[in-house]
């Protein structure tokens, strides 16, 4: 399984809870963009901890591509990807 290096999960958990600041803007991204999660995360909560669940979510999904593609995309962004890969086999 590979993870995001601590600066960019940093970066992207800070982005969700600048951006996606309220439950409406959370609830409204989720449902356009990835209406299949949406029952999955919980919305409620205060900025950081609703930020660290769509993040876990989308890491337990292996969409974690997917979620910074999308930010960058909808808020004009710069996030990056740098993986750290897990060699367990």
């Amino acid at each position: 399984m590979a993870k995001l290096r601590l600066e960019e999960k940093t970066a992207l958990i800070t982005a969700l809870s600048e951006y996606l600041d309220t439950r409406d803007k959370r609830f409204m991204f989720l449902k356009i963009e990835f209406p299949d999660l949406l029952p999955m995360i919980m919305i409620e909560g205060s900025q950081l901890s609703v930020a660290r669940e769509i993040y876990f979510m989308f890491e337990k999904q292996s969409m974690l591509g997917s979620l910074i593609a999308t930010m960058n995309n909808v808020f004009k962004l710069n996030l990056t990807i740098m993986m750290i890969l897990d060699h367990k086999l």
